[in-house]
């Protein structure tokens, strides 16, 4: 019950920003977005700083960082196996059970370097999530906050 009601409060006190639809739907956006890489808890950190530098709002942020990291273990697989499409390699992790923190973070790396094919999938499938997903996020969050917030808020209370 604990964790509905905490929620419950989170989505009300979105709701009740007196930002505008843009900075709002922003802000989720931008705390969101560290979310498809292994951040060793500075996810929220980097949302709030995310949205300081492209001055979002930083509740909404936080609410954005918040939502992905209970479901980092999903996004990191789907950046292998998005990046093994794109790059048409066999991909090396086929479940979520697969799926490694610490072995993301040095693929991540390697990624970066290009010194191994499953680091550099890695990479490319997080950019590609990171492009597709954060303009989808934005113009979801901008419909709801610019059309049905009131209405929302109002269900929820």
């Amino acid at each position: 019950m604990k964790i509905k009601r905490r929620i419950k409060y989170y989505f009300i006190r979105l709701f009740r920003l007196k930002e505008s639809p843009h900075q709002v739907a922003a802000g989720l956006t931008m705390g969101f977005l560290p979310s498809w890489f292994p951040t060793f808890g500075l996810g929220p950190v980097l949302s709030v700083s995310l949205a300081k530098l492209t001055r979002s709002n930083e509740v909404a942020a936080l609410v954005g960082g918040v939502i992905g990291t209970p479901i980092w273990p999903l996004l990191f697989l789907f950046n292998y196996k998005i990046g093994s499409l794109l790059l048409d390699r066999q991909p090396k992790v086929d479940g979520l059970e697969e799926v490694d923190y610490i072995n993301a973070l040095q693929h991540t790396i390697e990624g970066v370097t290009g010194s191994h094919s499953r680091g550099f999938s890695f990479l490319i499938g997080a950019v590609t999530n990171i492009f597709v997903f954060s303009i989808l996020i934005y113009l979801v969050a901008y419909f709801i906050f610019k059309r049905y917030r009131v209405s929302i808020l109002e269900k929820i209370r």
